[in-house]
């Protein structure tokens, strides 16, 4: 098992009771010491006292289990709206939200901006500027970000 997904197994117990999950985990370094770094969600949002809690609940569980040689730091955050989406949970709160998508188009990639009208199982249903409807398997998308009004 590696590092990533001990860190996930040892976060498990501290997830579920508040309904989150994990997104995205990296590991990293500072100028002197390691940087874990947990991207955490949940359907409707987490909290920044979510993530204080989660902070300290998993930092002591990782110091208890001894598994991290090296001096660390650990980093519980939401993913920041500039991070892709990397699971399908993630689109149920965004319905209504205009993405810049790369997917796979046959052999080749495709990429387009529109709108996610809707998900019916694990298939997104998007509607372009022109009013296209294009239905897109989650399995198919390679990249997938919030494009920002601004």
């Amino acid at each position: 098992m590696d590092l990533r997904q001990k860190i996930e197994e040892i976060a498990a117990p501290f997830l579920g009771p508040i309904g989150a999950f994990i997104v995205d985990v990296h590991i990293g370094r500072s100028e002197q010491r390691k940087v874990l770094q947990l991207y955490v969600d949940t359907d409707s949002g987490i909290t920044i006292g979510q993530c204080t809690d989660l902070n300290r609940k998993i930092g002591e569980a990782l110091e208890k289990e001894n598994m991290i040689q090296d001096s660390y730091i650990l980093e519980v955050s939401s993913p920041d709206i500039t991070k892709p989406l990397r699971l399908l949970r993630q689109y149920n709160k965004n319905v209504g939200r205009t993405f810049r998508v790369r997917f796979r188009k046959g052999d080749a990639p495709a990429e387009m901006t529109a709108q996610l009208d809707g998900i019916e199982g694990e298939t997104l249903n998007f509607i372009t500027s022109k009013e296209e409807r294009l239905k897109i398997p989650f399995h198919e998308i390679i990249e997938s970000t919030e494009e920002l009004p601004w």
